[in-house]
């Protein structure tokens, strides 16, 4: 497989095989992010704790689904675990002992091992465990590490996160803590071009949403 197709079919395995059409090119997606990165915010101790729950998408539509995002401090049994196994599925290795975060999403078993890389705050490698997945076969030395941007905005109210070899991007908010005029708001004013409400039959205290 392509190195390209193993990354969006980690991408789809991490977001529970959501509906996902990956349109942007690698260039595209790696201005953006690039654009993204020159105005950093990031603060770990604002991400880990309380789940973020994905409100709206780029480049992938994921409709009524309502995927949460689970971030800790990656500890060293983690990082243990994960190496046991996908080192022999990585085209590179990262510096294990350097890991940063632990992230799953939508379920335990769908987590990706997060590494801070040069440049912006914010700039993460990652490995992707997709060995928990069934339905992927990866090949030795196969997997490359996903690269991506992640940057908190209003203070950290909201978590935008962008994989900057593909294109997948998704505006998080803490659960039940923002209106739907508020995170579109937000999403229209980040300028990533046309996205996709997500969890869009979730609403806070009833407020009336409609979808474009």
């Amino acid at each position: 497989m392509s190195t390209i197709g193993i990354l969006t079919v980690s991408l789809i395995y991490l977001f529970s095989r959501a509906s996902c059409q990956v349109t942007r090119t690698l260039g595209n997606s790696n201005d953006v992010c690039m654009r993204i990165a020159k105005d950093p915010y990031f603060d770990i101790d604002l991400v880990v704790g309380e789940p973020w729950r994905i409100y709206y998408s780029w480049n992938m539509n994921l409709e009524t689904k309502c995927l949460d995002l689970v971030i800790r401090n990656a500890t060293q049994e983690i990082i243990k675990r994960i190496w046991t196994d996908m080192s022999e599925y990585l085209e590179q290795q990262p510096y294990w002992e350097a890991a940063t975060l632990h992230m799953s999403m939508g379920s335990p078993s769908h987590e990706l091992l997060l590494f801070a890389a040069q440049g912006a705050a914010g700039t993460f490698l990652a490995v992707p465990n997709v060995v928990r997945n069934s339905n992927i076969k990866p090949m030795r030395k196969g997997v490359p590490l996903l690269k991506f941007q992640m940057k908190l905005i209003r203070n950290g109210k909201y978590l935008l996160m962008m994989d900057c070899h593909v294109g997948a991007s998704t505006l998080s908010a803490r659960v039940g803590r923002s209106y739907r005029t508020e995170i579109a708001a937000e999403a229209a004013a980040l300028n990533l071009g046309d996205g996709h409400p997500a969890c869009v039959n979730e609403k806070k205290d009833d407020e009336q949403f409609f979808l474009n």
